[in-house]
């Protein structure tokens, strides 16, 4: 009995690697076999040499997510510099590239900063930065849909459905997150099913967390920068975009690159959620007018940015990551 519980976890480790490469490699296979390659060339040809510059706008766009990071977690690790929270930042960058879901950097950052600096801080600022992008995408979705209020007549019912979802999940996350009377409750629920231990860092990530509610300015600045590296990211893809297709399309993007990342975070399945990402960019950018062979131009440029993230190497090269890690397990 206990072989076959054995062989029935493995076939299911095995099955769900399957799965997560057949929904990364899928959506590739299902774009690039549609398009027509002499026009595709045709395409290329017409390129300006400046397309791959707006690439470069990537780098200030992680800069600056970290930089939102530090400033949550100086409210209560005052002494924690920001080249040091830049540092983890670009190296979990790099670690993100391998690991599954989309909040795989914040999660892998957390684990290396959480060495060094204090659990619950680092882990209830890592929780209000990921609920800050999402909602800050959320929020220039929904400007980009009014204000580009023919994007609603694809997919009405489904797109609504969606961002009422989406909008109520968020909603629901930043109640439970500052109200003490509620999470008490879930704790006391979950208490009688986790383990001690389990519990225990969950109570310590949520005292950090209330401690928030009295840094509304630092809340709001946090908040302003999510928004400014959003409209970065936007921009940088409307330009790659003109110089495919010759039209400027910055709030079409914009709500359609929100509605991209928000499903892809709601569907941590791949790395980074490749993929995934890939094949929503081909159905709504379709929509949107772009021939395919535009798109599949697009796709490519799009996976030469993330190797951006292969930056996050030099930190890890220095050694100093590895030095601070050794160095607190050494003081435990």
């Amino acid at each position: 009995m206990q072989n076959f519980e054995v062989i029935k976890a493995n076939l299911w480790k095995w099955a769900k690697r399957f799965l997560r490469g057949i929904a990364i490699v899928g959506p590739f296979v299902w774009i690039y076999l549609q398009i027509d390659y002499p026009t595709l060339l045709s395409t290329l040809s017409l390129l300006p040499s400046w397309v791959v510059l707006p690439m470069l706008l990537l780098i200030p766009t992680m800069c600056l997510q970290g930089v939102r990071w530090w400033m949550l977690l100086r409210t209560c690790a005052t002494d924690l510099s920001l080249g040091r929270t830049l540092e983890y930042h670009f190296a979990a960058s790099f670690y993100s590239l391998i690991l599954p879901g989309a909040s795989a950097q914040e999660v892998v950052r957390a684990y290396l900063l959480s060495k060094s600096v204090d659990y619950g801080v680092v882990w209830g600022s890592t929780w209000l930065s990921k609920l800050m992008g999402m909602t800050g995408w959320l929020f220039v979705g929904l400007v980009g849909f009014f204000i580009e209020s023919h994007l609603l007549n694809y997919w009405n019912s489904q797109i609504g459905l969606v961002l009422l979802v989406v909008s109520l999940g968020l909603l629901m996350a930043v109640c439970l997150s500052f109200s003490k009377r509620v999470t008490r409750l879930i704790r006391l629920l979950f208490e009688r099913y986790l383990p001690t231990t389990l519990v225990s860092s969950l109570s310590e990530i949520r005292e950090a967390i209330f401690i928030f509610r009295f840094q509304k300015f630092t809340m709001f600045s946090a908040f302003l920068l999510t928004i400014c590296l959003q409209v970065i990211l936007v921009f940088g893809t409307a330009v790659v975009v003109y110089a495919i297709s010759g039209t400027f399309m910055f709030w079409s993007l914009a709500a359609i690159l929100a509605l991209i990342e928000l499903v892809v975070v709601v569907l941590p399945l791949t790395p980074g959620g490749v993929g995934i990402r890939e094949g929503l960019i081909a159905l709504l950018f379709n929509q949107m007018g772009l021939g395919i062979e535009e798109i599949g131009i697009y796709i490519f440029l799009n996976i030469l940015g993330i190797s951006v993230r292969l930056l996050g190497v030099i930190p890890i090269l220095l050694g100093r990551i590895s030095r601070d890690m050794k160095t607190n397990d050494n003081e435990i």
